[in-house]
């Protein structure tokens, strides 16, 4: 089955999806869902889906807070991991690491990340 929307939040053109469904769930979509209305019944069962993980996430992400907030051990160490570093001098048995070739790539990373 292919799809497309017919309009976009973010006004991006809308692009064609291919999805494959098994033939009962095919047959059952097709019963329930008038055919001129199935790429707007994808879009919104998407939409409510993805929206309602988003929040699941953001749920989950303060109640850890939460509870980190309550442990001073916890507080300190993120503290730490926030103020370090990303690349520290390596010690002499790591042979097989390359910190100029992992800053190198690391900025043309973080280049390409911020101009896609």
């Amino acid at each position: 089955m292919t799809t497309s929307t017919h309009s976009s939040r973010s006004g991006a053109k809308p692009q064609q999806l291919l999805v494959r469904l098994p033939d009962d769930l095919a047959q059952r979509f097709a019963q329930v869902v008038p055919s001129r209305q199935r790429s707007r019944f994808l879009l919104d069962l998407l939409r409510s889906e993805l929206d309602r993980e988003s929040l699941a996430l953001a749920q989950a992400a303060k109640t850890l807070t939460e509870l980190e907030s309550g442990q001073p051990a916890l507080t300190a160490e993120a503290a730490q991991w926030v103020a370090a570093s990303l690349t520290t001098d390596t010690p002499d048995d790591d042979a097989d690491f390359n910190a100029e070739a992992f800053e190198r790539d690391f900025a043309a990373a973080q280049a390409q990340a911020q101009n896609p």
